[in-house]
């Protein structure tokens, strides 16, 4: 277990060092709140349970809320919002399916992925952000050279914990 704790260290230390990415990501969703928009949260079938987790997260900003049933194409969008997606490592087809919607919709997107823009095979808006959560496959080897203890869903939520701080930062500068 201490083996566990100190890889996923390492991986939230990779998280931690994407710091214009972290910070073009919250600049980017603090727009919503901070006008007249809100931070649309959904993610891939895989992240469904970290999505509604950082939708309902006690230091989310007032305006966020999920999308139901992770459905961006008749989600109800305003060219105000923004859109937090999140996607897990074999998605990435579904990522650019949502992706595309989103895009439809003219909404600015932060997505967040154990894959790199490049291994997707999405195209985003100049606008849009990719912050890489570094997890595409377990940490620790078992005795059979196998890889196990997948930190795909603590790295998604790290990160989206991480977003929510600089927000916070934001959003708090404009008050001031």
């Amino acid at each position: 277990m201490k083996m566990f704790a100190t890889q996923l260290q390492g991986l939230f230390q990779k998280i931690i060092a994407q710091e214009e990415e972290l910070e073009d990501g919250a600049r980017l969703l603090a727009q919503g709140p901070a006008g007249a928009g809100k931070i649309a949260i959904c993610g891939t079938p895989a992240m469904a349970g970290i999505t509604h987790t950082l939708a309902h997260h006690e230091e989310a900003p007032e305006a966020v809320c999920a999308v139901p049933n992770n459905d961006v194409a008749s989600a109800d969008f305003t060219s105000s919002d923004r859109l937090l997606l999140c996607a897990d490592k074999g998605e990435s087809q579904k990522l650019c399916s949502v992706l595309h919607e989103a895009q439809k919709k003219q909404v600015p997107v932060v997505v967040l992925a154990p894959f790199s823009e490049e291994e997707s095979g999405c195209e985003l808006e100049l606008t849009d952000v990719w912050i890489h959560t570094q997890s595409s496959s377990g940490i620790i080897p078992d005795e059979h050279g196998n890889r196990i203890g997948q930190p795909a869903a603590l790295c998604t939520l790290f990160t989206g914990q991480v977003l929510y701080l600089y927000i916070h930062e934001i959003l708090a500068e404009l008050i001031d």
